[in-house]
């Protein structure tokens, strides 16, 4: 059965005029084209909550001044770890452009490759996030979403485990949280399936050559 995507919202434009300006998605060298980023400021701020927690340690064990134990430079360094690690896969895209293939980034430690010819569209879409502990508003915050679909007959590529904060993949949907990655936009959409398109015509040609 064919999937009508729903309607995306009316763009938003922060220009003077109104124009809306789509930007060019950036090469990342050898072939490969980024198409969706993530969102840098998340992982600039878990590297600053790091940070902050190291200071903490350090103000409390004083290490330069009396001999501390194995444990603050044991919490010192898993501190000063995950500061990196935030700072590292914050930085890593969420969609790359391969060869025939996407390159998804949904978990920390994995990168699934989806075929060109079995994607079928993005589109955006939202959820409700349901309100932290002791919230008194009786709904969460509405998270808008970015969704790209894949062909009912690519059964392999239904379901993959991914990290909830970063998004889904489910039933052939790959939902990717607006939160952690660039900002969505009617226009970022619009570009991600004229790049599908074109990058599915140009994929026969390049395997016939």
């Amino acid at each position: 059965m064919h999937r009508v995507p729903p309607p995306v919202e009316a763009p938003h434009c922060d220009a003077p005029a109104g124009a809306c300006a789509e930007t060019a998605p950036p090469a990342t060298g050898r072939g490969a084209v980024v198409w969706l980023r993530s969102n840098h400021r998340a992982g600039i701020g878990i590297a600053g909550l790091a940070a902050a927690l190291l200071l903490v340690v350090l103000l409390a064990s004083r290490p330069w001044s009396r001999p501390v134990g194995v444990v603050p430079w044991l919490l010192g360094g898993g501190l000063g770890g995950a500061g990196a690690a935030g700072l590292i896969l914050s930085s890593r895209p969420r969609i790359v452009l391969v060869g025939k293939g996407l390159r998804v980034h949904l978990a920390p430690a994995r990168v699934e490759v989806v075929p060109l010819e079995v994607v079928e569209c993005f589109f955006l879409g939202s959820r409700l996030e349901p309100p932290h502990p002791g919230d008194v508003r009786t709904g969460g915050d509405r998270v808008r979403t970015l969704v790209m679909r894949i062909a009912e007959r690519a059964v392999e590529h239904a379901e993959r485990p991914t990290l909830p904060l970063w998004g889904a993949w489910q039933e052939g949907s790959v939902t990717f949280d607006g939160r952690w990655c660039e900002p969505l936009s009617v226009d970022l959409v619009r570009r991600l399936n004229r790049d599908l398109t074109t990058a599915k015509r140009a994929a026969p040609a390049k395997g016939a050559t």
